[in-house]
């Protein structure tokens, strides 16, 4: 099976969130990360906040995180969310 790269980031979000599950995380530091342009991630973590992955804090000090514990995460959920079934 062949993932877009589209659900190639949304899944590499979540893995960076679920190593830093202690604090929240820029969208710039995880862009940063994995060389992926900050608009594109925007898009996918937009879409990731919408359907209850991450969550989000707006402001200076916001940033995102994991919406509940990673174990709680069904990999297959998100891949046929992402893919469109």
């Amino acid at each position: 099976m062949r993932l877009t790269r589209y659900t190639d980031y949304a899944v590499r979000v979540l893995m960076h969130l679920a190593v830093h599950p202690e604090r929240l995380c820029s969208i710039g530091e995880i862009a940063d990360a994995y060389a992926v342009s900050r608009n594109h991630l925007m898009k996918i973590v937009n879409d990731l906040v919408n359907t209850g992955y991450v969550a989000s804090e707006r402001g200076r000090l916001g940033g995102i995180r994991l919406s509940r514990p990673a174990a709680e995460i069904r990999i297959g959920e998100l891949v046929r969310h992402t893919e469109g079934e």
